[in-house]
């Protein structure tokens, strides 16, 4: 949240926003005024928000549901762009990713920040080896036990292990204007939090 915030914007979105806590954050962490609005295409995941909104007094955020491939904005309309965990979805082995990665593009204002929360594959070849084993002696059973979705933590397993490396995203932001300037790594590097600029 304190990343997003660095660069003082005004308008930010939060994309994929899911049931709503990063935008709540935001809200709430900042010490000036700040519009933030959700964007996501589950309605039922929304409703939760708007319920977490509402209990929070987050009164500067809003929750629109819609397609990130074909996003409700005008062009340019934010300051900040933020996906926590969604950007795997949008990107990998996707057939709509270059669409996704368009429109993210396209309602970013020029200077603006895109900031992405998301899974990774560690560098260390002996902590990538016990990550994937993670991920599949623990991920997928408990995950799938709890939920009875086994096939969303099969999912979930392998697009984490298999998801592009830095040099990859980098590569694929700048194809879309979107220069990768900063990487912050944790979890012994299996989450990263990547920052780039619309050039």
């Amino acid at each position: 949240m304190e990343a997003c915030l660095e660069s003082n914007p005004r308008r930010i979105l939060d994309l994929c926003c899911g049931t709503g806590d990063l935008a709540i954050g935001i809200s709430k962490t900042s010490a000036y005024p700040v519009r933030v609005t959700g964007l996501d295409l589950n309605a039922q995941m929304l409703d939760v928000a708007r319920q977490k909104a509402m209990r929070a007094k987050a009164t500067t955020v809003e929750f629109i549901q819609g397609d990130a491939g074909a996003m409700p904005f005008t062009d340019g309309e934010f300051d900040c762009l933020i996906i926590g965990f969604g950007f795997r979805n949008l990107t990998f082995e996707n057939t709509k990713r270059e669409q996704h990665l368009q429109e993210i593009n396209r309602v970013m204002k020029r200077g603006a920040q895109l900031l992405i929360l998301e899974s990774a594959r560690p560098e260390s070849r002996f902590i990538n080896f016990l990550y994937r084993l993670y991920l599949k002696l623990f991920l997928v059973p408990l995950g799938g036990l709890l939920s009875g979705d086994w096939n969303a933590y099969r999912y979930l397993a392998n697009s984490s292990a298999g998801f592009y490396s830095f040099a990859e995203m980098r590569k694929m932001l700048d194809a879309n204007q979107l220069s990768l300037h900063t990487r912050r790594k944790y979890i012994l590097g299996s989450v990263n939090l990547l920052i780039a600029k619309k050039n």
